[in-house]
């Protein structure tokens, strides 16, 4: 088995016709053989996320809220949470959801189950990502370095907690992936007819992803831009149907808010997100005031998920690499990962770096180190071995990193949830710490957005359940002082552990001993309510710390 099955490709001279993606496919075996591997990798990817899609991801508040988004499209609304429309994210996503509540007839799931059914939803989206990313490696690179590049999209960590939570990037990346799947194949016949079909529906494609998050028309659109003036990997007339199709999806949406008499609220929620996102505004992300340091960070989650930065430093290395190519298909997706490492180094610098961005930069790098494989391999074939020795070592680290991952215990939330149900008294009254905890047992009367002694004595409470990991990094609402005082004085009925909470206990405390605190202002003043619209935007959790 070798990285390039297939005889080194001729360089593309001046105005020569390319090579024909059909005549590549019949000397691997027919038209039908990449389908069949492809949809084989995919069922793989789904065997592989499903191991731990309940228990090896701790439930995140995001999820809730995009959970509701799709439920209040299931209603045949416009996209609202309980306070409110929501503008801060397109609804592209919002309607896929909304469109499989009903038609899987889960309205009436509350919100936390709501989120574990629609992670089967991601799970497969992630899943048919990864046959794109094969088949889209395939017409520019050739059969093996694309399955190498769809196995480490099996099992790359970062890839993998992306598609395993009910997150808005998995949905954009697969629209972007099958948009560039079709421009490349236009690079490859472009004396063939319908040519503008095929790049406006491209453009559609890449305008789904942008509907489904706006950060993402720097992943759908500057490329796009860039191989017009780049070697003239695409025409410029080429470049506009596509772009033109881009539009199209946000335009109708546009217009759909101008009816309802909505633009004016999304012009704003817009304005505050690029604020934020450019720096202007700090909220969220590394860059933040009190955030972690992205280097504690970075070293912190090394031994999970060092493979995910190591490919994350690669992508504009491996996207220039594959952008100084002879062949435009090639050049075009390099320039996507060069545009996603340029992008992700300006965020780290001076933005709002949050860590699911890693998901596009990591998918758009793995595609791009796929087709410089294959060029170095083609230039100089005494480099074969080594490149298939580096590619093997690299693959097998991923696929160990991230099989770990997927066996990890991290679902704390839905054990406590499981064991408050057979063993709470009906009248506890017990208070949550951490906005996630609030948004996810909000149903339920006996739980409350009680974080300090004072409010725990006026609300009558005699438990608490805190987590550990975000209380001590300044991400519950709790204070670390709580959390001092419960293990010197509370009662652990519950305990679990995982990497994202670190230990969610379920304390009792004594009535004397709760008075007492609340004289001594034990966790200080009370923390400000809870934005039930926004608190998965604006306060960042453990896991993904500084991350949504």
């Amino acid at each position: 088995m070798t990285l390039v099955d297939q005889p080194r490709v001729p360089v593309e001279e001046p105005g020569a016709r390319p090579l024909h993606g059909r005549h590549r496919a019949r000397s691997s075996g027919g038209a039908s053989a990449p389908l069949l591997l492809a949809a084989a990798l995919a069922a793989l990817a789904f065997a592989v996320r499903s191991i731990g899609l309940t228990r090896s991801f701790e439930l995140w508040i995001d999820e809730m809220h995009y959970a509701d988004l799709g439920a209040s499209i299931s209603r045949g609304e416009l996209p609202a949470l309980a306070d409110g429309p929501f503008f801060l994210h397109p609804p592209g996503f919002f309607v896929v959801e909304g469109a499989v509540i009903r038609l899987l007839d889960l309205q009436t799931a509350d919100s936390m189950s709501l989120v574990y059914d629609l992670r089967w939803l991601t799970a497969a989206l992630g899943s048919l990502s990864v046959a794109l990313a094969f088949l889209l490696v395939r017409r520019v690179a050739g059969t093996w370095p694309a399955v190498w590049a769809a196995l480490v999209l099996v099992f790359e960590p970062f890839v993998l907690r992306n598609n395993s939570r009910v997150f808005l990037e998995t949905p954009a990346a697969a629209a972007v992936l099958a948009g560039l799947l079709l421009l490349v194949g236009h690079l490859d016949r472009r004396h063939r007819g319908r040519a503008q079909g095929r790049l406006f529906l491209a453009g559609l494609l890449l305008g789904y992803a942008v509907l489904t998050k706006d950060v993402f028309a720097v992943y759908a659109v500057v490329p796009v831009l860039l191989a017009v003036v780049w070697r003239r990997t695409l025409r410029l007339g080429e470049a506009g149907t596509v772009l033109l199709g881009v539009v199209t999806p946000y335009a109708v949406y546009l217009v759909l808010l101008s009816l309802a008499g909505d633009l004016g609220l999304w012009a704003a929620a817009k304005g505050n997100g690029l604020l934020r996102l450019v720096g202007a505004e700090q909220a969220t992300g590394f860059n933040a005031p009190g955030a972690p340091s992205l280097v504690d960070r970075l070293l912190d989650q090394a031994q999970g998920y060092g493979t995910s930065y190591l490919l994350l430093l690669l992508c504009p290395l491996a996207g220039l690499l594959a952008a100084a190519s002879h062949r435009p298909d090639r050049r075009l997706v390099g320039l996507t990962a060069v545009v996603m490492g340029v992008i992700g180094a300006f965020l780290a610098l001076f933005g709002t770096l949050e860590e699911h961005f890693g998901y596009p930069m990591v998918v758009a790098g793995v595609t791009a180190l796929a087709v410089c494989a294959a060029e170095v391999v083609e230039r100089r074939p005494s480099q074969r071995t080594v490149t298939v020795v580096l590619a093997s070592v690299l693959l097998a680290a991923v696929a160990t990193t991230g099989l770990r991952l997927e066996t990890t215990d991290d679902g704390g939330f839905l054990r406590f949830r499981a064991w408050a149900a057979a063993e709470l008294p009906p009248d506890a009254r017990v208070g949550v710490t951490n906005d996630t905890a609030i948004r996810a047992f909000r149903d339920d009367d006996r739980f409350g957005p009680w974080s300090t002694a004072q409010q725990l004595e006026d609300n009558g409470a005699r438990y608490v359940l805190t987590v550990s990991l975000p209380t001590e990094q300044g991400y519950a609402r709790a204070r670390p002082e709580l959390l001092d005082w419960l293990e010197a004085n509370g009662t652990p009925l519950f305990r679990a552990d995982g990497p994202t909470n670190g230990q969610t206990v379920l304390w009792s405390v004594p009535p004397d001993a709760l008075a007492r605190a609340a004289a001594d202002g034990v966790g200080g003043p009370p923390p400000p309510p809870v934005d039930a619209g926004t608190a998965g935007e604006a306060v960042p959790e453990a896991g993904d710390r500084g991350t949504r």
